[in-house]
């Protein structure tokens, strides 16, 4: 009996070591899942973003080379082979009623006037615009 008081046990009695839960196993299993997940799911989000990232720049690029490419046509396209290219198309007004006319006042008028009177009536202005607006000063012509 003093042994059993002692703690001493037989070895074909050991006692019983901590009992192996199953639900703690289980709860960390789920833990280690879940964490798993979220990393995946960012992942992915991240990926993604990524990708949207490459394909508006590549849509951007596309855009400006569309326009680029415009510029470049217009540019080179003259008078003649654009009134062509109307008839071919059938652009061009059926009927010569609908051609207008505009009254010699509405065009430009084929006399230019003078450098002189240009630079005297701009810089006119130039001094009125300070007045009247104080930022026009910082505005002002400078050298470059």
């Amino acid at each position: 009996m003093k042994d059993d008081v002692r703690g001493f046990a037989p070895t074909w009695r050991a006692r019983e070591g901590r009992a192996v839960r199953p639900e703690l196993w289980l709860l960390a299993a789920l833990v280690v899942g879940m964490l798993l997940t979220e990393v995946w799911q960012s992942t992915r989000v991240a990926e993604l973003s990524l990708t949207l990232d490459q394909s508006q720049a590549a849509l951007q690029q596309a855009h400006a080379r569309v326009d680029f490419v415009r510029a470049e046509l217009e540019r080179r396209s003259t008078r003649a082979e654009l009134a062509a290219l109307a008839k071919q198309l059938r652009l061009a007004p059926p009927d010569v009623q609908q051609v207008v006319v505009l009254p010699a006042e509405y065009l430009a008028s084929g006399e230019a006037s003078s450098p002189v009177e240009d630079r005297s009536l701009a810089s006119l202005a130039e001094r009125v615009s300070r007045v009247l607006v104080p930022e026009a000063k910082a505005r002002g012509r400078s050298g470059s």
